[in-house]
């Protein structure tokens, strides 16, 4: 299977989004995600969540440095970095308040493999095992990277309508 860049794979998803606003009624340490739609297009920031040796799960704010190049001439030149293959993409639709129950029992599950998450609809809150929950909107971007046999986090659909995702990996 022929590999694209993992930028162009997210890129494509997020630029189809557009920006929805979030809201999660849920205590302390609750976040919005790091604004990752900069003014600067040479720099992007998204959200990774990782596991430690001890299989507990963070989160952590990544940004890329992007460089000017001829990418698709004729058209003019856009801003690329953070090249890293990917050998596969797919969509995920989820029903609405999907997770909720999880996250009432606690239930934590690690991902099926290290991907990004590109969120196209809903309105999303993940929690890791360390405590902190951030709400993810339309357009945003997560790396996962908390495979087995980590503890992992707890995500749920907070919208009243199905959500959906793109998964590049």
């Amino acid at each position: 299977m022929r590999k694209m860049p993992l930028f162009l794979a997210i890129t494509s998803a997020a630029l189809l989004s557009a920006g929805g606003a979030a809201s999660l009624d849920r205590p302390a340490k609750v976040q919005n995600v790091v604004e990752s739609r900069s003014n600067d297009p040479s720099r992007y920031t998204y959200t990774r969540l990782y596991c430690t040796p001890d299989t507990e799960t963070h989160f952590q704010d990544v940004t890329v440095d992007l460089t000017k190049i001829e990418f698709a001439p004729p058209a003019p030149p856009i801003y690329i970095g953070g090249k890293l293959p990917a050998s596969s993409a797919f969509f995920g639709g989820f029903d609405p308040h999907w997770g909720a129950h999880d996250l009432e029992a606690r239930l934590n599950h690690p991902a099926p493999a290290a991907q990004f998450v590109t969120f196209l609809a809903g309105v999303w809150s993940i929690t890791t095992t360390d405590g902190e929950t951030r709400r993810f909107r339309q357009g945003d971007v997560l790396r996962v990277e908390d495979t087995s046999p980590c503890k992992g986090h707890i995500t749920v659909n907070t919208s009243d309508k199905p959500g959906f995702i793109i998964f590049a990996r």
